[in-house]
């Protein structure tokens, strides 16, 4: 499992897209779908990624939190699954320190929900590139799965669903540093979406800077 996140910072640092995140932090109310949007909508886009970077090069860096403290922003059950296995570290790569954690959530057949933490808090927002849905928006739908960009919170996210296969991946950019990455198999989509909700976003949008030296 720690494979998956530690490949998702190399592939950040190997892609042409910009991260995209919101400083409304409201975690209670509806997801909304993004859509497909027309040429105006990506110059717009463009330019808000373009914005975006630029904050991030003004920004100071800032020391990954403690994988612990992300540990304790995980639920303890989600969709009826305790919490089971969990690991985390902080991990150097190319030169730069990152904080993750990955919590495993067993049920009855062969049902799991996994939910992963990562914190980019030492590296500018762009380090998120290789999320290629945090610019592009995404509306597709191919036989019994769909694809598409979403926002919750203010913030830029992604889900998929397979539902022949009952799997997919529900994952969120918080406070242009945190990735919360929540896959699944055998189970619904509802689940998924209800382990998301159950990570305490608002007190990981509250670390937005934690570890910053002008904090």
């Amino acid at each position: 499992m720690p494979t998956r996140l530690t490949l998702a910072l190399l592939a950040a640092l190997l892609s042409p897209l910009a991260a995209c995140g919101g400083d409304d932090t409201d975690f209670d109310g509806d997801i909304e779908e993004t859509g497909e949007p027309g040429m105006m909508g990506r110059v717009q886009e463009m330019q808000s990624a373009v914005e975006k970077m630029q904050e991030s090069a003004e920004r100071a860096p800032a020391e990954p939190v403690n994988f612990r403290v992300l540990r304790e922003l995980l639920p303890t059950s989600v969709a009826g699954m305790d919490q089971g296995e969990v690991e985390g570290a902080t991990d150097g790569a190319m030169g730069f320190s990152i904080s993750r954690v990955e919590a495993v959530y067993p049920g009855d057949g062969g049902a799991q929900i996994d939910i992963g933490v990562m914190d980019y808090g030492a590296i500018p927002s762009m380090a998120m590139m290789g999320l290629g849905w945090t610019m592009a928006d995404i509306d597709r739908e191919a036989g019994s799965t769909y694809e598409r960009t979403v926002t919750f919170g203010g913030n830029r996210g992604f889900r998929s669903y397979d539902a022949d296969a009952r799997s997919g991946e529900f994952s969120l950019v918080v406070a242009d540093r945190f990735h919360v990455e929540v896959t699944g198999s055998g189970v619904s989509d509802d689940d998924l979406e209800a382990a998301v909700r159950a990570v305490d976003l608002s007190g990981l949008a509250a670390l937005r800077d934690e570890g910053r030296p002008d904090a």
